[in-house]
């Protein structure tokens, strides 16, 4: 096999993250008939002094086609240097006479053959080179609100423009909602559990949405002021709530004044290289300037300006040191250049250690986290996977298994604890939308959602079961009725919420994932710190063949002596599964199996 075809199996440049200066995951996909897979390593310039390491592989996960595995490698000293190393592993049921199978750079080869060893290789972990991962992501169950929908909080400050606030929403109506508003929610944010709380744009703009920016020194009056921005920030944080802000930087208004100054003076506007020009003078043509999804409303900044930049780094400071957030969503990141993100991000960090960017991506964000142009992304591609197996039942489950299971392997688990897990946003149909109403899927995504690594993310009025079409549908105001917090899809994310922040294996723990193909179940487990839990579910519209008992121990448990945590669909294991139907297990300390 050669090196190329060796990439199948192992990239160093995709396949292994420095996830502390003396920490490494290294991961691999094998032949799914390895056995006895070892991670050998050893340094470059002293492997005849200090000899070999043999470290044993975990499998996590296992497709037709591979066998996938990871470690974590700690050094001795303060930081990772001059590592070479090579896997090796059995064939089984074909090797002759125990030879072990060698996977180096160059591809496969046995063991002893010859040929000469070409290791794979880290060189030196530099002092930025590791992960950025604040401690405060750990437990973090994020809550986007969508500022103009949530809660007015000064019915003073609405104007004649504004709507009845159970309208229908559109493009261009306004609710009234506000800053203040939000401030008047916090303990009801708290009651579910949340604790980090994202917000669609909050500056001058004309619009209900606010990615058309025209001031990004000020917030929109319709929002309130720099000080109510500076009291929510304070009010959150004395929660223990995160507060991260939208940042739009990859366009701004057509309004905005520099964009004007072009529109009105042409070539003799000092702005004229802050935008993409493809014609002056501008007529308010596609044709033009380049915008964001060809929409004029939108041009596209060109950040590889150098007084572009310094803008957008005044624009970063003036609001982290004004009101003390704790970092930024960077708005459709993917069109930014990835080298003024990573400046950007440098940038942030300066300002504070600990914020945090997550980046808009809508598909594989690898390369966004492996060159730290950004700490976390929105994991559409998460969303994508699940609700095409359960909302749409678009495919069976070993394809859900694979494509999960190819999805898992792409981050370590310490990239993959960063990332911003939703089900919904101002971007998408409605979850319960999605899901036909169907309450039974929606509580089988949830049970998905919060188990995966990465951080959970609700968009607001998905607790509360609110129904909707894309934009504009999704963006209608927050249904405040009598009830909201005894209703099931509430209760259930509460308690979700809870066992998210407070259980050992879902703050930090290992994943493995395992299509349970005899019985038409899938099973996710997490461990962390002696602690581990298993979600056991029926991956089918359709009422199980076996009693919820059989399936669960077709996933390794003894149902006799396993603590059922949490249930829906399975309340009693003698009896078949429902659709959809879930039971979450949890495994004590000892290696056993905790008891009521």
């Amino acid at each position: 096999m050669t090196a190329s075809m060796a990439r199948l199996y192992h990239d160093p440049a995709l396949d292994v993250t420095l996830t502390r200066l003396d920490e490494l995951e290294i991961r691999v996909a094998l032949p799914p008939d390895a056995e006895d897979a070892e991670l050998v390593l050893w340094d470059k310039y002293k492997k005849e002094e200090q000899g070999v390491r043999r470290l044993s592989l975990s499998r996590w996960a296992q497709t037709p086609e591979l066998a996938y595995y990871r470690s974590v490698l700690r050094s001795d000293g303060p930081r990772v240097r001059y590592l070479q190393y090579i896997f090796t592993f059995k064939k089984g049921g074909q090797n002759k006479g125990g030879q072990n199978e060698v996977l180096q750079a160059t591809g496969l080869a046995g063991e002893g053959e010859g040929e000469r060893t070409v290791p794979f290789q880290f060189s030196y972990a530099g002092d930025r080179d590791a992960l950025h991962r604040p401690s405060w992501i750990n437990n973090r169950v994020w809550y986007q609100i969508f500022p103009d929908r949530f809660f007015r909080g000064e019915p003073s400050r609405d104007s004649d423009g504004i709507v009845p606030w159970q309208s229908e929403p559109d493009r261009h109506n306004f609710f009234g909602g506000d800053l203040a508003g939000i401030i008047a929610k916090l303990d009801y944010l708290e009651r579910l559990g949340v604790n980090a709380v994202y917000l669609n744009p909050v500056f001058v703009s004309r619009s209900n949405h606010k990615y058309d920016t025209e001031d990004y020194f000020a917030v929109d009056p319709a929002f309130g002021t720099r000080e109510d921005l500076k009291r929510l920030a304070d009010a959150c944080h004395e929660r223990d709530i995160k507060l991260v802000l939208d940042l739009v930087v990859n366009h701004c208004s057509y309004y905005h004044p520099f964009f004007q100054d072009v529109v009105e003076r042409g070539e003799a506007s000092p702005y004229k290289d802050w935008f993409y020009l493809n014609r002056l003078p501008i007529a308010f043509g596609e044709e033009d300037y380049d915008s964001v999804g060809y929409y004029k409303w939108m041009p596209k900044l060109r950040t590889s300006n150098p007084e572009v930049q310094r803008y957008i780094y005044n624009i970063v400071s003036f609001w982290q040191e004004e009101t003390g957030i704790d970092g930024w969503r960077i708005d459709v990141a993917d069109e930014v250049e990835f080298r003024f993100l990573g400046e950007l991000n440098s940038k942030v960090k300066q300002l504070n250690q600990a914020a945090y960017i997550i980046a808009e991506i809508w598909y594989d964000a690898k390369p966004m986290l492996a060159g730290r142009y950004a700490d976390s992304v929105m994991n559409y591609e998460l969303r994508d996977i699940l609700l095409a197996f359960v909302a749409d039942e678009r495919i069976g489950s070993e394809q859900f298994h694979e494509q999960l299971v190819r999805h898992a392997h792409r981050y370590s688990l310490a990239e993959a604890a960063g990332l911003y897990n939703l089900l919904g946003s101002h971007d998408t149909e409605r979850v319960w939308t999605r899901c036909g109403e169907d309450k039974s899927k929606l509580l089988m995504l949830l049970a998905l959602q919060f188990m995966l690594p990465g951080m959970p993310a609700v968009y607001y009025g998905d607790e509360a079961g609110m129904a909707g079409e894309n934009d504009p549908g999704c963006r209608a105001g927050m249904r405040w009725e009598a009830g909201l917090e005894e209703g099931d899809i509430w209760r259930e994310t509460a308690e979700w919420a809870r066992l998210r922040k407070g259980h050992e294996a879902l703050l930090d723990g290992d994943v493995s994932l395992d299509h349970l193909s005899d019985v038409s179940a899938y099973m996710v487990a997490r461990k962390g710190k002696g602690k581990e839990l298993r979600l056991v579910f029926n991956a089918s519209s359709r009422v199980s063949e076996r009693s919820a008992a059989e399936i669960v121990q077709a996933g390794g448990i003894d149902p006799q002596t396993a603590k059922i945590v949490r249930c829906a669909g399975a309340d009693r294991l003698s009896e078949a599964m429902l659709p959809w139907a879930w039971v979450l297990l949890e495994i004590n300390d000892t290696g056993g199996f905790a008891h009521e």
